[in-house]
């Protein structure tokens, strides 16, 4: 029987980091994956990741993972430069005190897939083979247009790669017209923990947990089934164009709720899931872990 501990992405309340605190303790949250505090996190200096740690710290606030953007990188971009980023990270997951590293497996030509694979592996495992001397677990997630974005090339790369943990997203999923049980059976034998963001079929919308085609309630019955370990749920909503979201990219997603503000569509994406996990039978303890 799993035991769920729920995390988030405070930055989509704010850059600020008292914002995100404060959106956090709202939510009674004691727990977070950092991205964004002002800025991309790699791009600071220790000194600068040693304060927002410590303020963490003083807030009582654990760091789940370290929600980096590494391997959303073009595969003909020089390698190196981006190693360079990806060692800044090995060090932010040092200053955070966290074993975790989400990433991601490389933007790719899509009609060049089979054709780049071996270059995605043979990059993976420098990476992989870095982290583990830094003891830092990497944790891929599903995202369109990288190699591992549907479950098949999930499996291959679990697979291929024993030492790589999977981080499953429905709606990553969804939107990329997937199928989300496969996509949780592909993740779900190298699991580290789930991202929590729903969306609707067709509609190419984000929606709060449980009101899209992810299936969290069937998802994460089968990952209770399958391990007894703490198992963060990462809350991302997506519901609202956050700051950060704004700053590196000027799409804009589509969203099936209407909010005015960013702390509303987080409070709204928080709630879901606690709701879900009430009907799934959890509750709430202490230590902030929902068991049965």
């Amino acid at each position: 029987m799993a035991q769920f501990l729920i995390s988030a992405f405070a930055d989509e309340t704010s850059d600020d980091l008292e914002h995100q605190i404060e959106a956090l303790r709202r939510n009674g949250l004691r727990c977070m994956e950092p991205r964004n505090v002002n800025g991309n996190l790699i791009r600071k200096s220790d000194e600068e990741l040693q304060m927002i740690a410590d303020r963490l710290k003083a807030a009582d606030i654990t760091v789940s993972s370290l929600g980096s953007p590494i391997g959303k990188f073009k595969i003909e971009e020089d390698f190196e430069i981006h190693l360079a980023d990806f060692r800044r990270a090995l060090r932010a997951c040092k200053i955070f005190g966290t074993k975790y590293m989400r990433m991601f497996s490389f933007f790719v030509p899509q009609e060049r897939l089979v054709e780049y694979r071996d270059e995605v592996l043979r990059r993976m495992r420098i990476m992989l083979e870095e982290a583990n001397k830094a003891g830092i677990t990497l944790c891929h997630e599903n995202e369109s247009k990288i190699y591992g974005q549907n479950p098949a090339e999930v499996r291959d790369l679990l697979t291929s790669l024993p030492e790589l943990r999977g981080v499953f997203d429905a709606a990553n999923y969804i939107m990329h017209n997937c199928d989300v049980i496969e996509g949780i059976e592909a993740t779900l034998p190298s699991l580290a923990y789930l991202h929590i963001k729903d969306a609707i079929a067709g509609e190419k919308a984000i929606v709060p947990c449980g009101m899209g085609n992810g299936r969290y309630d069937e998802i994460l019955r089968r990952v209770d089934a399958a391990t007894d370990e703490v198992i963060y749920l990462t809350v991302e909503p997506h519901l609202h164009i956050f700051q950060a979201y704004q700053r590196i990219d000027s799409k804009k997603l589509k969203t099936g709720m209407e909010f005015t503000n960013s702390d509303d569509a987080f409070d709204c994406a928080v709630t879901k899931l606690k709701e879900m996990l009430i009907s799934l039978g959890y509750h709430e303890e202490e230590n902030k872990l929902w068991r049965k």
